[in-house]
């Protein structure tokens, strides 16, 4: 797995830049309807978990962009990549007050944000471990 996120760190710009285009288009068409699961007591919206593994995956390709050799990041890097995200999500929720039929939403901003800290301290732990026991040996 690890040599497969290898070969493919080199084109994670180019991925990050994709799919940042890609959600905002998504973000930009109107009307979008939400997904829910209907239960006998209650419909549970999947839209917040779709929220989560979006931002998570930008988190997760942007990280690959811009952590260093060994997929190491300092601190400073960190929080500059971790605050931009999290710009980019606010700014994302506050695009779709612009479209017809959506709306600004705090829950998708706060699934955003959950994806994005998950993915990037998910990152930071699995990585360290991994190049650790790749490169140590």
């Amino acid at each position: 797995m690890i040599r497969l996120i290898i070969w493919c760190k080199p084109f994670a710009k180019y991925l990050l830049a994709a799919w940042i285009i890609a959600v905002i288009i998504v973000s930009s068409i109107p009307h979008l309807p939400t997904l829910k699961i209907h239960t006998a007591k209650s419909d549970i919206r999947l839209d917040y978990f779709i929220h989560f593994c979006e931002y998570g995956i930008m988190a997760f390709m942007a990280f690959l962009s811009f952590a260093g050799k060994e997929f190491k990041m300092n601190y400073k890097r960190w929080i500059l990549l971790t605050l931009g995200l999290i710009l980019f999500a606010v700014l994302d929720e506050f695009h779709q007050k612009l479209i017809p039929g959506r709306s600004f939403n705090t829950k998708d901003i706060f699934s955003n944000i959950s994806g994005i800290l998950a993915v990037l301290v998910f990152c930071i732990i699995v990585f360290r471990m991994i190049i650790h026991r790749e490169f140590d040996h």
